[in-house]
């Protein structure tokens, strides 16, 4: 089974929850592969990206094509970063800066 995006959500793509629920809406209860196809689908937010990542972790029978663009560099990121997590220092290496005022905080970023 294939889904053209842009004709049953758009070509514009920017709210997660939306993007979601029609999404579940169109591939519940079928079991076959499903293809989500993005060709035409011109933007994708970044939460929306992340909501695509969410959709191929819950559901295994669906797959992508034609993305392209900035909706495929979107994706990309998104996946990237869900594939390798962001990794913080330790506590130990970050310099506690204390600023009381807005002119100390003014002041700090005219510092660099």
């Amino acid at each position: 089974m294939k889904i053209q995006i842009y004709s049953s959500l758009g070509r514009d793509l920017r709210t997660r929850s939306f993007f979601r629920r029609d999404i579940e809406h169109l591939i519940k209860n079928v079991s076959s592969k499903i293809t989500l196809d993005f060709t035409e689908v011109e933007f994708i937010s970044r939460s929306v990206a992340d909501e695509i990542f969410n959709v191929l972790c819950d559901h295994p029978n669906v797959v992508l094509s034609g993305m392209t663009g900035d909706v495929d560099m979107m994706y990309s990121v998104v996946e990237k970063s869900r594939n390798n997590p962001r990794v913080f220092p330790s506590d130990d290496n970050i310099n506690v800066v204390q600023l009381n005022t807005l002119k100390d905080l003014d002041n700090y970023f005219q510092s660099f």
